[in-house]
């Protein structure tokens, strides 16, 4: 029972931790997988009874799938770690390969409002609903903050890559060599010798 009170308040540590962009962009992409089970599209299916349809039923059942495949993989990449697990993703190519995903997922999502889209021309009856709306919107999101941290990540590298710290040692000795090249000011001259009077006896 400590344990696992323990590894929660751990847990609840390593959330707090994170920062305002990595919430967003989490919260963006579990937001999307949540309107995923919303409607939608819904109506009268050729003047039948009334039917509603999620973003994982109907014509776009498949892409739906790997949507919510890709928004499960983004929120491991974040809180696998977190749980205790192991990494997914290297460290260094986290923010790559979520941006990748996050922009996938925005594809996915516009492919499948135009096959609704699409669909709504050819049967009257039905209509596009705010499920897959809210879905783009969340996963605009998403790519917009994981494309920012891809961005502050590669600025991170570049100034490690011009400032790297072996070069710290190396200016020591050039200042050191300035400071010995520089003589020190002259003494100042000594007072005149004042001629003393000898008495001389022929």
């Amino acid at each position: 029972m400590l344990h696992c009170e323990g590894m929660w308040k751990n847990t609840q540590r390593s959330l707090a931790a994170l920062g305002l962009e990595e919430r967003i962009l989490n919260g963006a992409v579990l937001a999307s997988l949540v309107f995923l089970f919303f409607p939608w599209l819904s109506g009268q299916f050729l003047g039948g009874d009334p039917v509603s349809y999620s973003g994982l039923q109907f014509y776009v059942s498949y892409i739906g799938g790997t949507i919510l495949v890709l928004q499960i993989y983004i929120l491991l990449i974040t809180f696998m770690p977190i749980l205790g697990g192991p990494q997914i993703v290297k460290r260094a190519m986290r923010s790559s390969v979520r941006l990748w995903a996050c922009v996938q997922v925005a594809v996915l999502t516009m492919a499948s409002l135009s096959v609704l889209t699409r669909v709504t021309y050819e049967f009257r009856g039905l209509g596009i609903r705010y499920g897959v709306y809210f879905s783009l919107v969340c996963s605009l999101i998403a790519t917009l903050y994981a494309f920012l941290q891809w961005q502050e990540e590669r600025r991170t590298e570049v100034q490690d890559l011009f400032h790297h710290p072996d070069q710290a040692p190396a200016q020591a000795p050039a200042q050191e060599v300035r400071t010995q090249t520089v003589a020190p000011p002259p003494p100042p001259p000594p007072p005149p010798l004042q001629a003393e009077d000898h008495n001389i006896r022929l």
